[in-house]
């Protein structure tokens, strides 16, 4: 796991899109992405570049953050 990593549950907002997304709704990556800006910035984390994974739970989603550098060069 990345040092760098940041989880937690999606919302149900954010599962029902990600459900749709997946389901082949590929113009809702925009609102995916800002919904986990919008929870980033709640959580007051800098702004940087950052690599979106979601891992499907019984009971939704689970957001998987990290740093896009430290993703692509395995930093």
């Amino acid at each position: 796991m990345s040092t760098r990593q940041i989880r937690w549950s999606a919302s149900p907002e954010l599962t029902a899109l990600l459900r749709r997304y997946y389901n082949g709704e590929a113009e809702l990556w925009g609102e995916v992405q800002a919904s986990v800006h919008r929870e980033l910035m709640a959580r007051g984390l800098a702004v940087f570049p950052r690599h979106l994974r979601f891992r499907r739970t019984e009971t939704g989603y689970e957001v998987m953050v990290e740093d896009a550098e430290e993703y692509l060069t395995g930093l």
